[in-house]
């Protein structure tokens, strides 16, 4: 071998043998400069974290859009159904506020959206309506939750028990604005049994304002004065009716009734509890009634006469007197229902001497069926109903009297209604239905016998000895 080659073996062997013991020797120093090592660490973590940003971002707006869809797919509104019972004026307005049904259903929807309203249309005559009534409850049938309750009603279904007791249901803050008269007028036995009124309905007499002033003739206050009136005026105006009211043989006649009976100073039973409609008293007040169609001071066809068909004749200007309830106040100065506007008074019925003056009051109020199928639900629909903003539209509506204080402090009624003293000085001479629990019956019969002497059947004693000898064998 040549010394060339052998020296360059040496050489190749040198070289990689000298990388080899400097990776086994000790480690060098540190650099003198370590900031620029650690300033390229901390440019590569920014860069991945201004990387990742967006990603997290992103996924989270994902997510809430996701929960969102969630809720709003879980939150079902289950519907409950609450049916009212009532005759067709629920549909009806006689003022400046909606039907009564109407104010009910969007007060209930703003409070309670669950709960749907419903009316079940009564029958107008009383008679009817009450044997629906009867037929659900011996049915215990519960679909019709809310029922409209007369006043002389109640005695019966009270005692039959027919009628949800409401003392512990209704909100008491609610209970404290009702007129404490009206509590006490609808409760049975300690048992309050129904709200109301949400309409009240009290006799009085209108008359015509004008053509009384201009015969210089005071508003009567005696039947006398009033016979005398109408036989004067008429006298002058032979187109003219002295006095009309509804006649019908129905519960209309029996309100009226009761207003001449008390005229009279008569009374519905003795201290026993028998029926004294027939004593001399009562066969004044009923000799009287047929004395007004006798003379022609009250059409004959009144006979026949429903009490919205009894108010047209005065309606129309050609009636001097008429009797029915206050809420006539609400229309008799609108012109398009009118031909009297601002022509015409109310007064307190008549009375003879011995008597005092009588207005019919039926207040009629609402109860919950015992059976109802929605007992929770219907009682906080009642609620609704007496609370003020519905009891004010009833005002507005149908005209007083409402059970809610507050709605007669209200500017808004009082504007509506500026004759509402006129209708307190009746409201005092109120008086209510016969109180018994035989109401519907004592009303059948009654009907059925005054009708049959004002139309000339019978003879007016025999007349009341008959019907008081019916009422009598009713019992207790």
């Amino acid at each position: 071998m040549s010394k060339h080659v052998t020296f360059r073996l040496v050489l190749v062997s040198l070289m990689i043998v000298l990388p080899l013991l400097a990776s086994c020797a000790a480690p060098p120093p540190a650099p003198a400069e370590p900031q620029v090592v650690e300033k390229v660490v901390t440019q590569i973590v920014e860069k991945q974290v201004e990387v990742e940003k967006p990603v997290v971002q992103t996924v989270q707006v994902e997510v809430e859009k996701e929960v969102e869809k969630v809720v709003t797919v879980e939150v079902p509104v289950e519907k409950e159904t609450v049916t009212i019972a009532y005759n067709g004026y629920f549909e009806k307005t006689f003022g400046p506020a909606a039907p009564p049904i109407d104010a009910i259903k969007e007060e209930v929807a703003k409070k309670y959206p669950n709960i749907e309203v419903q009316l079940n249309i009564m029958p107008y005559e009383a008679g009817p309506w009450r044997d629906n009534y009867l037929a659900w409850f011996q049915a215990e049938d519960g679909t019709t939750d809310l029922i409209g309750m007369g006043l002389y009603w109640l005695p019966e279904f009270a005692k039959t028990g027919w009628l949800m007791p409401l003392n512990d249901k209704i909100d008491p803050a609610i209970l404290a604005k009702l007129n404490p008269a009206y509590l006490d007028a609808f409760t049975a036995d300690g048992e309050l049994l129904a709200l109301g009124p949400w309409w009240g309905g009290i006799g009085g007499l209108y008359y015509r304002k004008d053509i009384l002033e201009a015969a210089g003739i005071e508003p009567p206050e005696t039947y006398a004065e009033l016979v005398d009136a109408a036989k004067k005026v008429m006298a002058d105006n032979p187109e003219m009716t002295g006095w009309t009211w509804g006649a019908l043989k129905d519960q209309v006649l029996v309100n009226r009734w009761v207003e001449y009976l008390n005229g009279f100073g008569g009374a519905y039973f003795d201290d026993a509890g028998k029926c004294a409609m027939n004593d001399a008293k009562g066969l004044a007040a009923l000799n009287f009634m047929k004395s007004l169609f006798d003379e022609g001071i009250t059409p004959k066809e009144a006979l026949t006469w429903k009490e919205e068909e009894s108010q047209v004749r005065f309606a129309s200007g050609t009636a001097l007197f008429h009797t029915g309830r206050q809420d006539m106040m609400f229309w008799l100065n609108d012109p398009k229902q009118s031909k009297i506007v601002d022509m015409w008074g109310f007064i307190p019925m008549p009375a003879e001497q011995a008597g005092e003056g009588a207005g019919f009051f039926e207040g009629w109020g609402f109860s919950i069926n015992k059976f109802s199928d929605n007992p929770e639900a219907a009682a906080k629909v009642l609620e609704v109903m007496f609370d003020f903003p519905v009891q004010k539209a009833f005002n507005l509506s149908q005209g007083p009297v409402q059970a809610h204080m507050d709605v007669y402090s209200d500017p808004d009624v009082i504007k509506n209604n500026p004759n509402i003293p006129l209708i307190q000085k009746v409201a005092d001479t109120a008086i209510p239905p016969i109180p018994s629990p035989k109401f519907a019956d004592i009303t059948s019969i009654l009907s059925e016998e005054l009708h049959s002497h004002l139309t000339g059947l019978k003879p007016a004693q025999q007349a009341l000895d008959d019907a008081c000898e019916q009422i009598d064998a009713l019992g207790e």
